[in-house]
C-alpha cells in the first residue's frame, strides 16, 4: 500500500516539475530592439537668408517668418520680395499681404523717397500667425511669453510705456537676432481706463501734472497677458562685438 502511495506522490511531483518547465519556456520574453537613428523621421528644415543679417536662419517649410528685408534696404528690394506696394508716399510704403501688413518708413531727415527705409513695421492680421526672426510668434505670444523666450535665450530685454491721446503703448525692446546693429520692438496699444491708469500714472506724472514716458518694469498681468501683434525692426547703436547694450542704446 505504501509503495502505491509513493508512486502516486512521485508522479505528482514529476508532473508539477514538467508543468513548471513548460510555463518557464513559453513565458513572454523581453526583446531588445536596437533603435535606428537613421530610420526615424527627421524634421525637414531649410535656410532663410535675409540680406543685412549676420547669419541665415533655420526654419521649417511652411513657416511664415518675417521680415525678409531690413532697414536701410532700397525700396526696390522690398518690391522684389513683396511685390508692388499697396500704398506709397514720400515717407513710407505699405504692402498689404494675406497674413500681415508691412510698412517701410523713413525718418524726416531722409529726403530721398527711394533711398532706403529707416524702420520696418509689421502688423499681423487677425486670425494669423507670423514668426519674427527672434522666434516670437506674433498673433499668439503674449508679452509674458516674449519675456520667457528671451530669458531662456539669455537675451537682455528692456521695456517702456508711452502715452498718447489717452492710450498707453507698451513696448519691449531687444537686440534683433539679425544682429546688434538692429533692435526688435514688440508693442501693443491699450486704451486708457481707471484700472490701467492707476497702475501707470504714479510712475508717469511730472511735478506739473504732465505725463512723461518712463522705462519699466511694468510686469502687471494687465500687460503681460496681452497678445502681441505689432513688431518693428529699427536701427540700433549697438555693435555685434558687444554682448549687451546700454539702456540708452537699446531703448
Amino acid at each position: 500500500m505504501l509503495d502505491f502511495r509513493a508512486w502516486i506522490i512521485a508522479g505528482v511531483i514529476i508532473l508539477a516539475a514538467v508543468g513548471a518547465y513548460v510555463i518557464w519556456v513559453t513565458r513572454p520574453h523581453a526583446v531588445m530592439n536596437a533603435r535606428s537613428l537613421t530610420s526615424a523621421a527627421q524634421p525637414v528644415t531649410k535656410t532663410l537668408h535675409v540680406d543685412g543679417c549676420n547669419e541665415d536662419f533655420i526654419i521649417q517649410p511652411g513657416e511664415l517668418v518675417e521680415p525678409r528685408v531690413v532697414p536701410g534696404a532700397p525700396i526696390e528690394q522690398f518690391r522684389t520680395i513683396y511685390g508692388p506696394e499697396t500704398k506709397h508716399d514720400k515717407d513710407s510704403a505699405t504692402w498689404d499681404q494675406y497674413a500681415f501688413s508691412l510698412t517701410a518708413s523713413k525718418s524726416k531727415s531722409n529726403s530721398e523717397p527711394d533711398n532706403g527705409a529707416n524702420f520696418v513695421n509689421l502688423s499681423v492680421n487677425q486670425g494669423h500667425v507670423v514668426e519674427t526672426l527672434d522666434g516670437v510668434e506674433l498673433g499668439i505670444d503674449s508679452f509674458g511669453a516674449i519675456f520667457r523666450k528671451m530669458r531662456d535665450k539669455k537675451v537682455e530685454i528692456h521695456e517702456r510705456i508711452d502715452s498718447s491721446e489717452g492710450n498707453w503703448t507698451v513696448i519691449v525692446s531687444i537686440y534683433s537676432a539679425c544682429g546688434h546693429k538692429y533692435r526688435s520692438e514688440y508693442s501693443r496699444t491699450l486704451p486708457g481706463s481707471p484700472d490701467i491708469d492707476k497702475l501707470i500714472l504714479p510712475h508717469q506724472t511730472n511735478p506739473d501734472g504732465t505725463v512723461k514716458p518712463t522705462t519699466g518694469p511694468f510686469l502687471s498681468d494687465i500687460f503681460m497677458n496681452k497678445v502681441v501683434s505689432n513688431y518693428s525692426l529699427v536701427p540700433s547703436q549697438g555693435h555685434d562685438d558687444s554682448p549687451t547694450g546700454l539702456p540708452s542704446e537699446h531703448n
